[in-house]
């Protein structure tokens, strides 16, 4: 099958080099035998003279796109567009012209469950939205888009395990935000030697200073500005907000040492191989608002960590639940104090542990690749099961 198609390869612009949907979403393509014209958005934008995600960009990168598009197609005709993109990256107009050559048009997306807003104008002008949150499926459909389950997976020629010793008592990789650092700070205060790696959790020491700075203008900013709202939704916000800032500033005070800048990829594979538990969080605040109500979704580790052989530890949800047997493949935590409880346990019980890495490894491994989620979506795609 010949297929066209747009994405920036990284999973994260504060994680130096990464390549993850490069080799999640464009690289599987190539194992299952497709011809896949890709054009990166990264390198469009250094092309175009413009920076990623801006109004400027997403002008000029539509008309590039259609012109390429159109061009390519005439060359040989293309069975699919398929695209990574949300709508600060593509115009409306672009995807309209691109379905009037009659053909199928399917953009993926995730973090739909709290970030919908940045795909819900651009949905109903693709034929299919693949979306890796499950239950995501009905704001599509309100819409009127036309919703694909896609579950996350991952690539196991990146993932996988690298027979190295584990030295790390606990590690978690990814950013700051919603309840991760009351979580982290539990443990630590528990005498649990975790180290967490992301952003958000501290800066290079060159910023250190203006991060601060900048952290306390803002923060005298809201402190002020309750004074003159009166609004008890605004205020909650403010207030959360400021309440937050205050815990993440003293955490990493007190233990600086356990907290590291943005890893690699190929760093992030190491960290899973090297510790003897992987952290995972499914927790997020809608719009990253920290008076509003806390939501889950699955993420990518869900599904890298177990490929790396990790003894991997998150959430519990019925969508995990689905994917893995809980406490037998990866081991699912309800509260802080039943994480603190299993970390504890696993941490002295290594047979134990390493029966849940080889279960979790066995199953990422022969359900959750994205190879076999892209020959799932095309046997159901081009056999009409839609």
């Amino acid at each position: 099958m010949r297929i066209f198609s747009t994405l920036s390869p990284s999973g994260n612009s504060s994680v130096p080099g990464s390549m993850t949907w490069y080799r999640n979403l464009y690289e599987p393509l190539l194992d299952l035998g497709h011809d896949v014209y890709l054009m990166r958005m990264d390198l469009m934008a250094e092309q175009l003279g413009t920076k990623w995600r801006t109004e400027q960009f997403k002008v000029k990168f539509s008309q590039k796109l259609l012109e390429t598009f159109k061009s390519e197609n005439e060359k040989k005709p293309f069975d699919l567009f398929f695209s990574y993109v949300t709508e600060l990256d593509i115009e409306e107009s672009c995807i309209k012209e691109i379905s009037k050559l009659s053909i199928p048009t399917a953009n993926f997306s995730c973090n739909n469950i709290h970030q919908f807003y940045l795909t819900e104008k651009i949905a109903p002008h693709f034929d299919y939205n693949l979306h890796s949150e499950k239950y995501a499926a009905e704001k599509f459909k309100a819409i009127g888009a036309n919703p694909i389950w896609f579950q996350m997976a991952a690539n196991p020629k990146y993932y996988h395990p690298l027979g190295i010793e584990r030295t790390l008592d606990v590690s978690f990789i990814g950013g700051a935000y919603a309840k991760r650092p009351y979580y982290v700070f539990n443990l630590l205060e528990n005498g649990i030697d975790i180290h967490a790696y992301g952003p958000g959790w501290r800066k290079t020491e060159h910023l250190a200073n203006l991060r601060r700075i900048k952290r306390e203008l803002i923060r005298d900013r809201d402190v002020i500005h309750l004074i003159f709202v009166f609004s008890p939704q605004k205020r909650s916000e403010i207030s959360s907000r400021i309440a937050n800032m205050d815990f993440k500033d003293n955490l990493l005070a007190k233990y600086i040492c356990n907290f590291h800048l943005p890893i690699t990829d190929d760093e992030m594979i190491k960290k899973y191989n090297e510790s003897k538990i992987s952290l995972g969080f499914l927790e997020v605040y809608d719009n990253h608002d920290h008076s509003q109500r806390t939501m889950q979704h699955l993420h990518l580790r869900e599904f890298e960590a177990p490929m790396c052989g990790a003894l991997y530890f998150t959430n519990y949800s019925d969508e995990l639940a689905e994917h893995y047997e809980p406490d037998k493949e990866v081991i699912i935590y309800r509260n802080e104090h039943e994480l603190l409880d299993k970390v504890k346990y696993y941490l002295n019980h290594s047979g134990e542990a390493e029966k849940v890495r080889e279960s979790g490894y066995k199953r990422a491994l022969e359900c959750h690749t994205y190879q076999k989620r892209f020959k799932d979506m095309f046997d159901m795609l081009f056999e009409g099961k839609v």
